[in-house]
């Protein structure tokens, strides 16, 4: 198993059927690709994790960097994993106020001093634990 976890900024203000769209274009495809995971949207910011077979998984982060709908795709963490923490979720959703969605940004900040001087890091399960606890349903409607 294989996870990459990723935050962007939306290009515009994604309108509510919108999301919707994309949140129904992900449970497609990552149904198709077996990939499972969450999507997280706050503060014009995206914040996602995908997981599954390492080829299906980096395809699909392939596909999203070429979106125009995001830009500024920052790859947060890349590499296997001994299990999947969103099993049971094509692509659980969350939307986020903006403070919240900023909260939730700092605990993985990519502009730490240590950040770049590292290999990618591995995010650790507790923090994926973390990111899930946001969702309520996995199914989550917009």
């Amino acid at each position: 198993m294989h996870h990459i976890v990723y935050q962007s900024s939306a290009v515009g203000q994604p309108t509510v059927a919108e999301l919707r769209y994309l949140l129904l274009q992900s449970r497609s495809n990552n149904l198709r690709l077996g990939i499972t995971g969450l999507l997280l949207y706050g503060n014009a910011s995206f914040m996602q994790v995908l997981e599954g077979e390492a080829e299906p998984v980096q395809q699909v982060y392939a596909s999203i960097v070429a979106d125009p709908r995001h830009t500024a795709v920052l790859k947060l963490a890349d590499g296997p994993i001994e299990k999947q923490v969103f099993a049971d979720w094509s692509m659980g959703f969350q939307q986020l106020s903006g403070p919240d969605f900023m909260r939730l940004a700092g605990y993985i900040d990519p502009y730490r001093s240590r950040f770049l001087n590292a290999p990618l890091p591995e995010i650790e399960e507790g923090m994926l634990v973390l990111l899930k606890s946001f969702v309520v349903d996995g199914d989550a409607r917009l």
